[in-house]
């Protein structure tokens, strides 16, 4: 008992050391070092995996309006304030103007893209759903093949006995 005593108190300096080893590096990059970005999808769950394209269709059903509002841009100088924030909306309105047709385009894919990937998420569901029955028929399989192989070796033997 004294043994399992001292490997448990060696686990938890253990701990400790790596727990402080972590904080150090947060010191030295001076923020959290948690992921920006998603993480592959390969590692995620089936449950992670379901979160992230349901939180990912989100994201692309709630970026269509990509164009800017040109009644939003202001200026904070005070003497050129009107003269600026008029260069600024003709600046954002020639800009725009040009990439119109671009973001239009890139709407429409964004739009194909939430759809396809929310019926392969639905094409997914009824998949499993499938295989969930499949899985049980082999199943059953299984059992029914275990009971005949034992009927028939029942049979053999009898067969054996009579001879």
């Amino acid at each position: 008992m004294d043994t399992l005593a001292q490997e448990i108190q060696r686990l938890k300096e253990a701990l400790d050391r790596k727990r402080d080893e972590i904080l150090d590096l947060r010191k030295l990059v001076s923020e959290d070092i948690d992921r920006k970005f998603p993480s592959s999808a390969e590692e995620f769950s089936d449950r992670e995996l379901e979160i992230h394209l349901r939180d990912s269709l989100a994201a692309l059903e709630g970026r269509e309006e990509t164009k800017p509002d040109l009644k939003a841009v202001l200026s904070h100088r005070r003497t050129l304030r009107r003269p600026v924030e008029f260069i600024k909306r003709g600046l954002l309105q020639t800009t725009f103007e040009s990439l119109n047709e671009f973001l239009d385009k890139q709407n429409e894919f964004n739009r194909r893209l939430s759809t396809f990937s929310q019926a392969l998420l639905i094409r997914l569901r009824h998949d499993r759903e499938r295989l969930k029955g499949i899985e049980e028929k082999v199943a059953d399989c299984e059992e029914n093949l275990a009971l005949l192989t034992n009927k028939i070796e029942d049979l053999r033997s009898n067969l054996d006995r009579i001879r």
